[in-house]
């Protein structure tokens, strides 16, 4: 009898203890939920569901969720940063809030390269890992402008709304579908993609190379060669050189075309792309005109 109850107690005993411990953590559970649980904040809900819930990042926050938390905690007070959804978006957030709208500039990825197999060549092959980031680490890239797009499409890879493609060795922005959320600026390791304001008429000098002309010349047919004919006839100063570099101040250009017109490798372009349907039929109505222009002169000089 006494070794059946020994055993019973060897059995009990650790039951207890385990059910009492079990019970102790249950009532500290409870206790912590309810004297330490974060309230919701009802804004927060509000905001989420006006924001896109694309979690892009354009915001410069981690998603919809981080941002609508800024803003109903008043830590951020900017209510137009949503790329991604535009100007409605920011009219929505501001009216959500209770403020009054604030301005609102769409923006626009852009490449600052245009130099594709046709304009550029190979400094040597390239074996290595398929990507723009490993690549650029050989002597920046196989290609004949080191300052160039490499096409491996890294940018292509972070995209996550269809808003760029890689076409003969470069990389193109689709203006409609780019929500400019900033990522494929952040993946391209030669610095070549940029946010610019989303203009119809958008005038870029699209080349990053600092090369001196005759450098440029050998390397890149349509890269800018530094010859300041833009500055001249530029109305409102809004090209300065940087390193024989021509730079357009987004700000200050008015899209009056002048620099376009007068560029003699047509680095300088207007009008932002829409598909790559349409920008090969732009290239090749720009070609037409150039030839067409250049059997004038010929015509001319035949005819005197």
């Amino acid at each position: 009898m006494k070794l059946v109850i020994l055993q019973m107690s060897n059995i009990l005993l650790p039951a207890l203890i385990g059910g009492g411990t079990a019970l102790l953590l249950g009532i500290v559970i409870i206790l912590v939920f309810r004297f330490f649980s974060v309230k919701e904040d009802p804004l927060v809900n509000e905001l989420t569901e006006v924001l896109p819930g694309v979690n892009c990042g354009g915001c410069g926050y981690s998603g919809c969720l981080a941002y609508a938390s800024a803003l109903a905690s008043g830590e951020d007070s900017n209510t137009s940063k949503c790329t991604a959804g535009g100007l409605e978006t920011a009219e929505a957030v501001a009216m959500t809030i209770g403020t009054a709208p604030q301005e609102y500039i769409p923006q626009v990825a852009h490449v600052f390269c245009q130099g594709s197999g046709e304009y550029t060549g190979k400094r040597y092959e390239y074996t290595g890992t398929p990507n723009c980031a490993s690549s650029t680490g050989l002597f920046a890239g196989p290609n004949s402008c080191t300052y160039g797009c490499l096409g491996f499409g890294d940018c292509y890879d972070v995209c996550e709304f269809d808003a760029i493609w890689i076409d003969d060795g470069l990389a193109h922005v689709n203006h409609e579908n780019c929500t400019a959320c900033g990522k494929c600026v952040a993946a391209c390791p030669k610095n070549l993609i940029s946010l610019i304001p989303k203009h119809e008429l958008a005038t870029v000098n699209s080349c990053a190379n600092h090369w001196p002309a005759a450098a440029t010349r050998k390397n890149c047919k349509i890269g800018c060669i530094s010859c300041r004919q833009c500055i001249k006839v530029c109305p409102v100063d809004a090209i300065h050189m940087d390193e024989n570099l021509a730079v357009i101040n987004q700000e200050i250009c008015i899209h009056c075309g002048e620099c376009v017109k007068v560029c003699p490798t047509h680095s300088i372009s207007q009008g932002l792309l829409v598909g790559k349907e349409a920008e090969k039929a732009g290239r090749a109505a720009a070609k037409a005109e150039e030839e067409a222009a250049k059997a004038e002169v010929r015509a001319e000089k035949e005819a005197s």
